[in-house]
């Protein structure tokens, strides 16, 4: 095969050789992320070689020294001479400022540690439950009420409604036009109240009355507040109603009864949500320093010391003594892996890779933040690993697959360039085919060029969908440590990642290589919707002289929707009244429609009826209006000119029959009488050779002009129509072999053979025999006269089922410059020097009696052949 890379083979095993690549790369590339001692070798460009000097055990090492350093910052918050202390005293504005805790009551606001610590537990088991103990705080608001001397008094809106219903209290309006003072009045201004609506502006009930609040009164019509409204500041839910400040009974007591509070009750309440979140989330660090490193649960040791106090923290007992502590550190030195942290970097140690010594020092002064403090805090890893904990799981991990981390990304890379080869070569041959150097574009190729992108990014995403939604991903393995035996756990991920790669570098192809395709045969731009959009808009401007009135129309009617939409939806009018607009709006439009509908149809009824001949046909224009009675108006004016066009065409095709017909019968009299008398000379026998030649060549060309004469007079008769056929049942097969023996010494003369294949069955048609004749002797004639002398001439009749069909072809003569269509013309010759004999009738008289008989007539020119089909309908 000369182009044998474009074949279709060539694209399939591209493809699957495509696909197979990217199968290898999903692979390879779970496999580097499942290794976390490969990507550490990447990132720092050599390859790790223990599991000690891997980020994972560095990181490790760090977040859980880190995570013991946050529990210890908040060991003087929760502990009163080393030990915890619930009683200890928070005074929350002292906390919220400074983040201290002295243990005194300075600002009038205080908790007992406990309380808060409660206060936390108790709001995060609420968020677990996924619950919030707010019906409370919704069913009974505060509601604030202010006095004369501007100082406030909060109440719970029961209590506060309890006082109204009962008369204790009573609401003062002003302009009232409606009587709140019934039991309904009341109702409504509680509820109002309740809501959070503040009565000193104004509020309507409907469009009738307005009320403006005065104040609350009591039995004696003493004033007691000037203004009251639902309370809208910061909030913080109080379980239950148990943790009170301290001396009070609730928060909004202290606010009511310490001048101090009064007013504050939004500000109050942020400073004790802040402090318990502070103080609660604080206290998990603490409470859990130890967790999971207890003594013999863990290879992780550590100390801190705080020099000052001369403390000791740490998890390891034989740690304990503060005397011991430089032989402490150097005992922990000695184990393995460590770092010790002093307050200055000049006093940093440590044989652990990665580690930066101002991000640990800096975690250190976080115990301290004004710098007085001496302490050193000294953490290890006995890299022995005698307790089997997490770094001894992870230490394991690294001893059976670290040695072959490397060869993880070699297949991958390999995989990488063959499949660019791939997509180069498919690139390459994308719409070639071997057979030829042709563009083939197929079916979708034929889409827009936008519909064809989303088609494909849908089904991608579709099917990344699916690959997620069949939970491929489920038994996943986490890549960020050693934990686990991690290359097991990739499975799942190594199927779910070829999946992936398969499906995407199929959909990758296939709109990859259609926009090759459409690049390369120009069709990128010319088959996009955006293009489309670019020329409907440029016809759209051109043609706006006339598209206007549709545009306007459209625009009031989508204006219409918009208004009635917008009113509707804020309630400017009765939604009956915009349901009657948009009924009475639409039924008008969709009379408009059907008037246009039926004015298109009586016009393209009327357009049918004058195509179909019938010219003096007029369109009813009078109920029409616009441009479709513009329309039917040119259309009419056209019908008129077509019937006077068609008038002088036949007048004019009937002068020039006639006129050939009677020059005709002019000529054959004069012609007859010329004939005659040469007929007479030759019998006079002159022995001068020249009178003889003469003879000769007057006698040719009276018998070709004879020839002539008949031709144009029976062209005449047949192009008119004036001549009667007497059809019969006719055995084409005869009426073919005694044309043949016809021409044959014509045939003979020229030394043409005839190859002629016959059925032996009848053929037989109903036609006219005399002009069946006439037409077998016109193409047999053409034959004899035009095809190359010493060449063959092939006749061929085959019966089908519905026809029989008789075809006859040669090699011409003379080069066939000119079309088939041509060539059936009146006086076309396929000799263009005219230097041979014939009138250039004869097919043109040929196929138009062929016609006239129900039967089809055509020309085939390929080069110098010819070739002339005649089929008729065949008698069973």
């Amino acid at each position: 095969m000369k182009y044998w890379y474009k074949s279709s083979l060539a694209k399939a095993v591209l493809i699957i050789l495509a696909n197979i690549m990217a199968a290898m790369m999903a692979i390879s590339a779970v496999r580097v992320i499942s290794y976390p001692v490969f990507r550490e070798g990447l990132v720092d460009g050599s390859r790790v070689k223990s599991y000690e000097n891997t980020r994972s055990f560095e990181d490790k090492f760090r977040n859980q020294s880190f995570r013991i350093m946050a529990g210890l910052y908040e060991t003087d918050y929760y502990e009163t001479n080393g030990k915890y202390d619930p009683n200890k005293i928070v005074d929350i504005e002292e906390f919220d400022k400074n983040l201290t805790i002295n243990g005194k009551n300075n600002s009038g606001l205080s908790y007992r540690l406990g309380d808060i610590i409660d206060w936390y537990e108790k709001n995060e088991k609420i968020v677990e439950e996924g619950a919030e103990d707010t019906a409370k705080e919704t069913d009974n608001p505060i509601v604030v009420c202010q006095k004369a001397d501007k100082t406030y008094q909060y109440y719970r809106f029961k209590d506060f409604a309890q006082k109204i219903k009962t008369g204790e209290w009573s609401f003062v309006l002003n302009n009232v036009d409606f009587n709140w003072e019934t039991t309904e009045g009341e109702t409504e201004l509680l509820r109002r109240l309740r809501d959070g609506n503040a009565y000193d502006s104004e509020y309507s009930m409907g469009d009738d009355f307005q009320t403006d609040f005065k104040g609350v009164q009591d039995k004696e019509g003493k004033i007691l507040y000037t203004n009251c409204w639902g309370y809208d500041g910061y909030q913080e839910p109080e379980p239950s109603g148990e943790h009170a400040p301290i001396g009070y009974d609730s928060l909004m007591n202290l606010a009511n009864t310490d001048p101090k509070w009064n007013g504050r009750l939004s500000e109050a309440s942020a400073m004790v949500g802040n402090a318990v979140n502070r103080l609660g989330s604080g206290y998990e660090s603490y409470k859990n320093i130890n967790s999971g490193i207890e003594e013999g649960n863990s290879n992780y040791s550590y100390i801190y010391a705080d020099l000052s106090k001369k403390r000791i923290f740490t998890n390891k007992s034989e740690y304990t003594d503060f005397a011991k502590l430089e032989k402490n550190i150097e005992k922990m030195k000695s184990s393995g892996k460590y770092v010790v942290v002093k307050p200055k970097l000049q006093g940093f140690e440590t044989n652990v890779k990665n580690t930066e010594a101002k991000l640990w020092r800096d975690m250190l002064g976080n115990f301290d933040s004004s710098g007085e403090k001496e302490s050193v805090f000294v953490a290890s890893i006995d890299t022995a690993y005698p307790i089997q904990d997490d770094y001894y799981t992870e230490y394991q991990m690294f001893q059976k697959y670290g040695a072959d981390a490397g060869g993880v990304l070699i297949p991958g890379i390999v995989a990488g360039i063959v499949f660019l080869v791939c997509v180069v070569w498919l690139t390459v041959i994308a719409g070639r085919r071997a057979e030829d150097a042709e563009l083939h574009l197929n079916s979708f190729d034929r889409w827009k060029t936008e519909l064809a992108a989303v088609f494909s990014g849908g089904i991608w995403g579709l099917g990344i969908m699916a690959v997620f939604g069949l939970g491929l991903l489920s038994n996943g393995f986490d890549v960020g440590d050693y934990s686990g035996d991690y290359v097991a756990n990739s499975i799942p991920y190594i199927v779910a990642g070829v999946a992936i790669a398969v499906f995407t570098c199929s959909m990758f192809l296939i709109g990859y290589l259609s926009l090759v395709r459409r690049i390369k045969a120009g069709t990128l731009w010319k088959n996009s919707l955006l293009r489309m959009i670019f020329r409907f808009a440029k016809k759209v401007f051109e043609n706006l002289p006339g598209l206007w009135k549709v545009i306007l129309v459209f625009g009031v009617f989508v204006a219409a929707h918009w208004f009635v939409i917008m009113a509707a939806s804020n309630y400017w009018l009765p939604f009956e009244l915009y349901m009657s607009f948009l009924v009475v709006f639409e039924g008008a439009v969709f009379v408009l429609l059907v008037l246009q509908t039926l004015g298109k149809n009586k016009i393209k009824e009327g357009i049918k009826r004058i195509a179909g001949g019938d010219l003096n046909h007029k369109i009813a224009s009078d109920k029409l209006v616009g441009d479709q009675k513009e329309i039917a108006d040119a259309i009419n004016c056209i019908g008129d000119g077509l019937d006077a066009a068609v008038e002088k065409s036949i007048k004019s095709e009937r002068l020039k029959t006639d006129l050939i017909t009677n020059v005709s019968h002019d000529i054959k009299t004069p012609l007859t009488s010329i004939i005659n008398y040469v007929d007479l000379l030759k019998q006079e026998n002159f022995e001068d050779p020249k009178i003889q030649r003469y003879i000769e060549v007057l006698e040719q060309k009276a018998q070709r002009l004879k020839t002539l004469t008949e031709d144009v007079v029976e062209a005449s008769k047949v192009s008119s129509g004036n001549i009667t056929l007497e059809c019969m049942n006719i055995n084409l097969v005869e009426m073919i072999q005694q044309t043949s023996g016809e021409f044959e010494e014509k045939f003979a003369a020229r030394d043409l053979k005839e190859v002629l294949t016959l059925p032996e069955e009848e053929a037989l048609i109903y036609v006219d025999g005399r002009r069946t004749w006439r037409i077998l002797e016109n193409i047999y004639n053409n034959a004899a006269k035009y095809a190359m002398p010493g060449s063959r001439i092939y006749g061929d009749l085959k019966i089908m089922p519905g026809a029989v069909v008789f075809s006859l072809k040669n090699v011409s003569e003379q080069p066939l410059n000119i079309s088939a269509d041509e060539l059936t013309e009146r006086f076309i010759r396929g000799d263009i020097s005219r230097s041979t004999e014939g009138s250039g009738l004869g097919l043109s008289i040929a196929k138009t009696l062929t016609e006239m008989q129900k039967g089809t007539f055509e020309l085939y020119l390929d080069g110098d052949l010819f070739k002339v089909t005649i089929a008729f309908p065949r008698v069973k």
